[in-house]
């Protein structure tokens, strides 16, 4: 695949021209339902929810993300198209979210709901684990969510619903039989142990039980996958860079959503559902596509460094640093931070002079994670990018002053400096640990995603001096979960791949950033 290709930002895709632009995908927008006089709909809509396969997206990715339930329209007439996917969310946790009480809310009678989860129903965490094996009647299963959160409210609006199994994940080595075909085994965390199954058959089997109609998008992109490669199927999914190892194997590009899209429109036509009275005539598959790329995508420089520090010692395999918005040079010393060990199989990090000192510039706060830039300590490793892990430690805090660019916790990111002082905005990463504590609603885990900063949620625990917080990253095939203490697991939003700068690395640590000093024991890091 070559960018001169790429750089064709004009081609027919069903005869409608798309465009690329800033990060967006511009198409026609979806007619939404519309009221009649007497408040009823005057056409019919079509509600969609599901996880990050469905959802639309906003990325600064080289070719960015997009999801089915955004391409829908392109396959129906006579009918309005809401898309309530959110990224990250199970059957379960989309139930917390402000979208699911629209559903609940605005559906009304002779409209249509299409479920599409799965992906995110396999996470082992609490929030969003749902149970493969249990059946409608088991409460915690997926069946159970499904029957209870979806289908049964639907109806009771006079709704008509109908489920989609999950996409499959591209696989590079073309075998569809685990994970990336929804077949997950037991896995167990510091939540306990999570029963493993078959989600798709699960999904199929809930929808059977009910008489709902179901789309297996699992067996037809399975099938397709494995017909064309992995090599050929690449062009259907995002690039978070212009280089290929950036490929995101679980999202699709506009080209990968049209064409799924297409799918359930092609075995809709096949049930005895009322909403394919609404698909437009002989729906035919993409047959001309643009792999457009995003016009203000550019690629930035990183060499992944290749000496140690000479300041920091390194403790086993964690190796020290000071980089980033650290105010100058000169403060990257043992007066301003501290990188260590501690006592016997413990590590010491601190940033600032917590006695303010005499310097007036500084005082006692150097480093910070702020909106723009961060400033961080750090121990960290290297991990290859193709290789899920849990990294794992428990902190004890021995000084801290709760300011809003003060934090302290583990950190996955795309990219390391070593010693390095500079104010741009560096790469992307996701951290278990607080941010903004001074602030109303400190935030519990955070992450930087093309340059912004995002928090994972509300802190409803939180800790101070002489208290010791256990923390945790675990990452899957669709991203990072991040769990702070006995805060909630925070993975939502958190679903990208590290591989913007460095695809081949992620890079792995223990962080602290102004004003905090704290000490890691029981560090593991398991790499699967």
């Amino acid at each position: 695949m070559q960018k001169s290709i790429l750089k064709r930002m004009t081609a027919a895709l069903f005869g409608t021209a798309v465009l690329i632009l800033g990060g967006f995908t511009a198409f026609a927008e979806p007619e939404e339902g519309t009221a009649g006089e007497d408040g009823t709909a005057a056409i019919p809509t079509l509600w969609v929810v599901g996880d990050s396969t469905a959802a639309e997206f906003q990325d600064n990715y080289y070719i960015p993300r997009c999801g089915w339930g955004t391409q829908l329209y392109r396959y129906f007439q006579g009918i309005g198209i809401r898309n309530l996917a959110v990224s990250g969310t199970s059957t379960k946790s989309f139930m917390e979210t402000p979208q699911y009480q629209t559903l609940l809310s605005e559906m009304r009678d002779g409209d249509y709901l299409i479920i599409g989860f799965g992906h995110n129903d396999e996470k082992a965490e609490s929030a969003r684990y749902t149970n493969p094996n249990g059946t409608a009647s088991t409460p915690g299963s997926i069946q159970y969510y499904l029957t209870e959160a979806y289908i049964e409210p639907a109806r009771a609006a006079g709704v008509t619903p109908l489920v989609c199994t999950p996409i499959v994940r591209r696989d590079p080595g073309d075998n569809y039989n685990g994970e990336s075909g929804h077949i997950i085994g037991d896995q167990t965390t510091i939540e306990g142990t999570f029963e493993g199954g078959d989600y798709g058959k699960a999904i199929q089997m809930a929808a059977v039980a009910k008489n709902v109609p179901v789309i297996n998008l699992t067996k037809r992109t399975r099938e397709i996958y494995k017909t064309l490669g992995a090599t050929k199927v690449r062009d259907r999914h995002a690039w978070l860079s212009s280089r290929e190892v950036s490929i995101d194997n679980t999202h699709t590009n506009i080209y990968g959503a049209c064409w799924n899209a297409w799918l359930i429109a092609n075995e809709l036509a096949q049930t005895n559902c009322p909403l394919k009275n609404y698909l437009i005539s002989n729906p035919t598959p993409p047959n001309k596509w643009l792999l457009g790329y995003n016009a203000s995508y550019q690629d930035r420089a990183f060499s992944q460094p290749t000496e140690d520090s000479s300041h920091w010692p390194s403790i086993g395999d964690w190796k020290g640093t000071v980089f980033g918005d650290v105010e100058a040079m000169e403060y990257v010393n043992d007066i301003y931070f501290t990188l260590a060990p501690y006592d016997e199989d413990a590590v010491r990090i601190a940033a600032g002079r917590f006695d303010g000192g005499d310097d007036t510039t500084v005082g006692a706060k150097v480093g910070k994670i702020s909106t723009r830039t961060d400033g961080i300590a750090m121990y960290y490793q290297t991990v290859p990018a193709n290789r899920n892990f849990t990294f794992s430690a428990d902190v004890t805090i021995q000084k801290l002053d709760a300011n809003n660019q003060a934090s302290f916790g583990l950190m996955a990111r795309d990219d390391i400096y070593v010693d390095t002082v500079s104010n741009d905005t560096l790469g992307d990463y996701v951290a278990a640990g607080p941010l903004m504590l001074d602030s109303d609603e400190p935030w519990n885990c955070f992450a930087r995603k093309s340059g912004t900063l995002t928090s994972g949620g509300a802190l409803t625990h939180s800790y101070g001096a002489g208290d010791t917080v256990h923390l945790e990253i675990r990452k899957s095939s669709d991203g990072y979960t991040c769990t702070f203490g006995d805060n909630a697991p925070v993975s939502a939003g958190f679903d990208f791949p590290l591989t913007g700068l460095d695809p081949e690395h992620v890079y792995v640590g223990m962080f602290v950033a102004r004003s905090a000093d704290v000490v890691f024991t029981n560090v593991n890091l398991e790499i699967e």
